[in-house]
């Protein structure tokens, strides 16, 4: 593979700041990282969502070596301790797939750039109600608080960080039809290396048909689709999507498909957290992807307090699966690896690592870094950003505020869903505030 360099030398430069774009259709704003602050889009001038004003001023403080601030403290943190950011995983791995805007090639100062990395939150349309979502992304969220009131009713001052609330865009068609004119306007479909879909659940959505029809027009072999989903679906819908796409790769509409199945760990508690969740259903859809040389497979996994002792059985799962995974050879010689690819972020929820004392789960990381396979090809490994995560953690002292507040979450979901969390994490259970 022929690797391109980034071509901007500042030592705060973040590849996702230029390249990266997400649109948040339900709430109309749009960031580069899911670390940082949204910011609106205006409905009549849609095709500046890459390139809004905050956008430009986060990349010129970039290019003078300042952090930017509005949410990039997260790397910063990350790296002041010692450890591997997202900013420096993602420089070093995504450039292998060409991912630079076209005018960085150009002019490694530009900061009003065309991005290579798009992805559009839909809808909210969910099967799930997760523990650290709400009804910004789940309509099964919506439902609840349609039945039992929102959290934020019960109690303000607890629960005000919590759970965010719905959000209603009133130019979400029209910003859907901005989306699809974009892409058609100077080939921007063609620049366009990574296409992202979530929700909700993007397998529920009409807008998942939507996508398909547009790039069975304007798809291109360079061209890799991402779909983060919970793969919580019914097996023969799951099938016959799946199916569409392949279509699409034997039409080279597009190089490949890049499935990003969530989960965090394998466990009773697991199906807690991601609340609707069938383990079995999930493992079954989760198999049918497997060694088929056109997918991408790999697992995202939210690392948080209520299912980091349970991740070690979710990574002897992967490890196990990866036993059987293919080296596939190409026409020319060249060949790759359909190993599971495993990815993870923290939660920035009320069930975060960091309000907990570093010797909580010292023990839980010393077994996942344990089972986490050594990287290859030179990359910064995700074994690397683990211990960075685990160092991080280790500093921490116990918030007993915070963690009273999460035992207070926890015990209204349980009136709500006639769960018991007490049962399901007896050690949060143990620890006194």
């Amino acid at each position: 593979m022929n690797r391109i360099t980034f071509p901007i030398k500042s030592e705060k430069a973040c590849l996702l700041k230029w390249a990266w774009s997400t649109v948040f259709l339900q709430s109309g704003t749009s960031s580069s990282c899911h670390r940082v602050i949204k910011h609106a889009i205006d409905p009549d001038q849609f095709d500046n969502f890459h390139n809004l004003p905050e956008k430009i001023q986060a990349r010129e403080l970039m290019l003078q070596g300042s952090w930017p601030g509005a949410g990039c403290e997260y790397c910063k943190d990350v790296e002041d301790a010692g450890g591997v950011s997202d900013r420096l995983s993602q420089l070093d791995r995504l450039v292998d797939i060409k991912l630079i805007p076209p005018e960085l090639l150009e002019n490694p100062s530009a900061t009003a750039v065309t991005p290579t990395i798009l992805e559009v939150y839909f809808k909210n349309t969910c099967n799930m109600a997760c523990v650290y979502c709400g009804p910004h992304f789940s309509s099964r969220w919506v439902d609840e608080n349609k039945k039992f009131g929102s959290l934020y009713e019960k109690n303000n001052s607890t629960y005000q960080f919590s759970v965010a609330e719905e959000q209603h865009n009133p130019h979400y068609t029209k910003m859907l039809d901005g989306l699809w004119n974009f892409l058609k306007t100077n080939d921007n479909a063609k620049k366009i290396r990574r296409y992202h879909i979530l929700g909700g659940e993007p397998f529920l959505l009409d807008e998942l048909d939507q996508s398909i029809a547009f790039w069975d027009e304007y798809g291109h072999p360079n061209l890799v689709i991402n779909i983060i989903t919970n793969i919580n679906i019914p097996h023969e819908r799951f099938v016959r999507y799946i199916n569409k796409f392949e279509s699409l790769s034997k039409k080279n509409k597009i190089s490949k498909l890049s499935l990003t199945a969530s989960l965090d760990c394998w466990s009773i508690e697991q199906e807690y957290v991601r609340y609707g969740l069938s383990l079995s259903l999930w493992e079954k859809n989760f198999e049918f992807l497997l060694n088929k040389p056109w997918i991408d497979v790999s697992i995202n996994s939210a690392i948080s307090a209520l299912t980091i002792k349970s991740m070690p059985a979710l990574i002897k799962k992967i490890n196990q699966w990866n036993e059987n995974q293919l080296d596939v050879v190409n026409d020319d010689g060249s060949s790759y690896s359909t190993k599971i690819w495993h990815s993870f972020n923290t939660s920035g929820m009320q069930d975060n690592l960091y309000i907990f004392a570093g010797d909580t789960f010292k023990a839980d990381f010393e077994e996942i870094l344990d089972l986490m396979p050594v990287s290859s090809e030179g990359h910064v490994s995700n074994k690397e950003v683990m211990k960075g995560i685990a160092k991080q953690s280790s500093l921490g002292c116990h918030n007993f505020e915070k963690i009273n507040e999460l035992k207070n979450y926890l015990t209204s979901l349980d009136s709500r869903r006639g769960t018991n969390w007490k049962e399901t994490f007896p050690w949060l259970e143990q620890i006194k505030t």
